[in-house]
C-alpha cells in the first residue's frame, strides 16, 4: 500500500475556516504530565508509557499515558492516581556512605 501525500495547498484550503482546537489541548496535557511527581519516591524524572487497552477513551480525543519513574521504576496512572506497580525506593536514593563492592575498594 503506497502512501499518497496531499498537496499542502489543498490541505490548507480544506482546513480553511476551522478552528485549531487540538494544539491547545495537547499543550495542556503536556503541562499536566510535566507537573507530576512519583507517588512512591517523589521524583520527577518520569517517562510516558502507553498501555494499548487504556490509551484512548471515548470522551477524550488525546491519548492518556501512564508514567514510569526513572528513579524507582514505579508505574502509575496520573489521571486516576492509581499506582499500578510499586517501585524500589532503594534505587532512587544515593546512600550517605559509599558502598564497598569488594577488596579493590
Amino acid at each position: 500500500m503506497d502512501l499518497k501525500l496531499v498537496d499542502p495547498r489543498i490541505t490548507a484550503k480544506l482546513l480553511e475556516g476551522y478552528a485549531d482546537t487540538i494544539t491547545e489541548a495537547v499543550e495542556e496535557r503536556n503541562k499536566f504530565y510535566q507537573q507530576q511527581q512519583c507517588p512512591y519516591c517523589g521524583g520527577n524524572a518520569l517517562t510516558r508509557t502507553a498501555n494499548p487497552r487504556l490509551l484512548f477513551r471515548p470522551d477524550d480525543p488525546l491519548p492518556r499515558y501512564q508514567l514510569r519513574c526513572q528513579n524507582c521504576d514505579c508505574l502509575f496512572d496520573p489521571h486516576t492516581g492509581i499506582v499500578l506497580k510499586t517501585g524500589n525506593v532503594g534505587k532512587a536514593f544515593v546512600p550517605a556512605v559509599p558502598l564497598l563492592d569488594g577488596p579493590d575498594d
